[in-house]
């Protein structure tokens, strides 16, 4: 039987393909990040990034091999959502057949590096403590009001108990699932509207990169876009959309939680 998705994923493939032909006949919006109306069938530029183990790797060797990649933006490390959901994907890996996973969060390697032995991370961790690629990708700040769910109160409940607090007033990251194909190419892209709206578990991840491929498959082969073979750094991508990441405002989230 095929798995229900949960939230707002339940809804979103029911009707992919008609929304993907009324993405094609809506003008973009204009705006410096991309956004999921003329998303799909992009990529990703090719850069270098740091896990908590391991410095400068190549963000297309990771693309690469024929099982789809889910890239899934977490906010800081700290945050109790990601610790939250990072823990879940841990729990629940051996649902996650076909399918690659990494998490990327706002931290710097250095911060994490002591805390994550190797054998205990079987998933990619893209570390971006300046948050060039969630500049890149749009990913959007919201108000603790406008972001709430009951599921976070949950979480935030249980992370209280722990002696965690936390800012009403500061905003919360808001996450992005992307599902990638080889050089980065993009298949899906999917902004949370709160900050629980992601999958689930990696049963839910895999169910989502399945539905992504039959509908790819479905649609037929498109021409990709132009792409360069320059491989860049997160600060390079950074000046790519013209600005620094010495230029980027202090983040919320590093100072609440670090």
């Amino acid at each position: 039987t095929r798995r229900r998705l949960p939230g707002s994923f339940g809804r979103i493939f029911y009707n992919m393909a008609a929304r993907a032909r009324l993405r094609r006949r809506r003008p973009e919006r204009k705006c410096k990040a991309m956004r999921s109306e003329h998303l799909i069938g992009t990529s990703i530029p090719r850069f270098t990034y740091d896990t908590p183990l391991a410095p400068g790797n190549d963000f297309y060797a990771l693309c690469q091999g024929s099982e789809p990649l889910a890239m899934i933006f977490l906010p800081a490390f700290g945050h109790p959502i990601a610790r939250e959901y990072i823990a879940r994907y841990l729990k629940s890996l051996g649902q996650l057949k076909g399918v690659r996973l990494a998490c990327v969060v706002r931290t710097d390697p250095h911060v994490i590096a002591g805390a994550i032995p190797e054998e205990q991370m079987p998933f990619s961790l893209i570390c971006d403590g300046q948050g060039v690629l969630y500049n890149f990708m749009g990913v959007e700040q919201a108000g603790i009001l406008q972001s709430w769910s009951f599921a976070a109160q949950r979480i935030f409940k249980n992370a209280r108990a722990q002696g965690f607090s936390y800012d009403k007033n500061a905003p919360q990251m808001l996450p992005l699932t992307l599902v990638i194909g080889p050089e980065g190419k993009i298949l899906f892209a999917h902004y949370g509207r709160s900050l629980t709206d992601l999958p689930e578990d990696c049963g839910t991840i895999r169910s989502i990169c399945e539905e992504v491929r039959r509908v790819s498959q479905a649609a037929g082969k498109k021409s990709d876009p132009a792409r360069s073979d320059e491989t860049l750094t997160l600060p390079d991508l950074a000046q790519a959309l013209g600005r620094s990441p010495e230029e980027e405002e202090s983040d919320a989230m590093s100072s609440l939680f670090f």
